[in-house]
């Protein structure tokens, strides 16, 4: 085989790969993931107030330019891309600011909720 066939191979393989990633993530972009959180076991009893609103269902949603969480009763916050596949957003519960981290690299998909002055946490994975 030529030096030019090979590269032309491997050009076509490498050009078939792209394809398939940029593909697979055209047709995940825009399918919603929903969450069900729940608190760990370590929480401090302080955390129990949030516990109600968390455990409903939040809805994370990968967008072109990052992704998107809304919360059951309707509250969105945009996501930003902190690495390949893992997006971070703040959210405002009342007057407490909750970091919210959603890993679409790992399998399942997870999100994690944290409230850190209290030191508070929240997860769960994708069904």
């Amino acid at each position: 085989m030529s030096s030019s066939t090979t590269k032309t191979l491997c050009g076509s393989t490498l050009v078939a790969s792209l394809a398939t990633v940029l593909l697979s993530q055209a047709m995940a972009q825009g399918a919603p993931i929903e969450f069900r959180v729940t608190a760990t076991d370590r929480n401090p009893s302080a955390c129990q107030q949030f516990d109600a609103a968390l455990s409903r269902v939040h809805t994370f949603t990968p967008t072109a330019d990052g992704a998107t969480v809304r919360s059951a009763g309707g509250v969105s916050s945009n996501m930003k891309l902190a690495s390949p596949g893992v997006y971070t957003t703040d959210f405002s519960l009342g007057s407490t600011t909750l970091n919210v981290t959603a890993n679409t690299t790992t399998s399942p998909k997870s999100l994690d909720v944290r409230e850190p002055r209290l030191g508070c946490r929240w997860s769960a994975v994708a069904p």
